[in-house]
């Protein structure tokens, strides 16, 4: 099982791990703040181990996490929950029902539609992906974590490089767009005009990071980037 831990910026890590049943790299991220240790997403539990013995080698335990967000409800973001320890949970409410029951303990404070959370982050809500899928702006590294609103599933790394300019990446999730707006009924059963919603409030923030759910971690001109898929609106 292919897994990577690498420092974004400074107190910013992302952890990412190949999904061989689902051929995508499923990432997580760490920011540390003070003595607060903070998770953003969780991956899969069967991948908790993986997590977790990355952190091992790092000399941070589960235990250690003092903070966790849900960008969303989906399961290979709320996953390793329930093997951290006393921990305060943050995610959406629209999203706290797609949550099983056994782990909303975990999750029990509510994320803002708009407005500071946990680690000084700026939260977002998106409602696109699922009804409660937030952004998450971290202001000191210009990290901005945007769930699966935008990601890169199924798509390898260059180089094995885990922050990267990502070129081809760029190119390719514009191509899917600009052919998302061309297609009517696709555009009404995947609600473009509320991606596009998304998109503007990405692009409200000074980002040199963008942080999704899958794949690599875009690095420089990201506004621009958004930019460009704004140009799709329609």
């Amino acid at each position: 099982m292919k897994t990577y831990l690498e420092e974004i910026a400074k107190d910013v890590y992302a952890f990412l791990v190949w999904d061989e049943s689902w051929d995508s790299y499923n990432n997580c991220y760490l920011l540390f703040e003070d003595n607060d240790i903070l998770l953003i997403d969780s991956g899969k539990e069967e991948h908790s181990h993986f997590l977790f013995s990355a952190l091992n080698s790092k000399g941070i335990s589960n235990s250690d996490v003092t903070h966790f967000i849900a960008t969303h409800g989906h399961k290979d973001h709320i996953g390793g929950i329930q093997y951290l320890g006393e921990v305060d949970g943050f995610i959406h409410n629209k999203d706290l029902g797609m949550i099983p029951r056994n782990l909303r303990h975990k999750l029990r404070i509510n994320l803002p539609d708009y407005g500071l959370t946990a680690g000084n982050l700026e939260c977002v809500l998106l409602g696109h992906h699922t009804k409660g899928s937030v952004l998450l702006y971290h202001s000191e590294s210009k990290a901005l974590f945007c769930g699966d609103h935008i990601c890169f599933f199924a798509e390898p790394l260059n180089d094995n490089k885990v922050v990267d300019t990502g070129t081809l990446e760029r190119e390719k999730f514009k191509q899917f767009v600009s052919d998302w707006s061309q297609n009517e009924e696709m555009k009404r059963q995947h609600n473009f005009n509320l991606f596009i919603e998304g998109l503007k409030a990405i692009n409200k923030f000074d980002a040199e990071y963008l942080c999704t759910g899958h794949g690599v971690i875009l690095k420089g001109n990201i506004n621009r980037f958004i930019s460009d898929l704004l140009e799709f609106e329609q």
